[in-house]
């Protein structure tokens, strides 16, 4: 069961969401973290034309929806197995959905998860509430932002 691809978003609408994607396309993987700051277009990850390489590199900087990632995205080809692995590790108890009224904002999140042997995309969201180890998984898909993981 390989990892095809993932999304992460957390925020809320007064401030924005943070978005990370990750996906495995042929003989490379990639990762984006796109913070809420950057001010980027939603993307679709299942588009065939959202592909990040240094082959693709011109196309990043020519088309307008890519050119926004351009200085966020990352190679992660080599991580890829061991990103697969975490993430299961991580997630593997995470229920579908976490809710919980508090006053003030709501502080949203959604994880998508597609693996190769799945039709559609597993999903989790959440509303004030989190898993107990959602700290440790946030603090896991950031550390990838600053290629500290390589």
């Amino acid at each position: 069961m390989a990892l095809e691809y993932l999304t992460f978003y957390q925020g809320n609408l007064a401030t924005g969401f943070d978005y990370i994607y990750a996906k495995k396309v042929e003989n490379h993987a990639f990762y984006i973290n796109a913070p809420a700051s950057l001010d980027a277009t939603i993307m679709d990850i299942t588009a065939e034309s959202f592909d990040f390489s240094q082959e693709n590199q011109r196309n990043i900087l020519t088309d307008k929806d890519l050119r926004q990632f351009s200085s966020v995205w990352q190679n992660i080809t080599f991580q890829w197995p061991n990103i697969e692995r975490q993430l299961e590790l991580i997630i593997a108890d995470w229920q579908p959905e976490y809710q919980q009224q508090s006053p003030g904002p709501v502080k949203e999140w959604g994880l998508t998860v597609k693996r190769d042997n799945e039709e559609k995309p597993y999903q989790i969201i959440g509303y004030n509430d989190y898993p107990e180890n959602f700290s440790q998984f946030v603090q896991w898909l950031n550390s990838y932002a600053g290629g500290k993981l390589r």
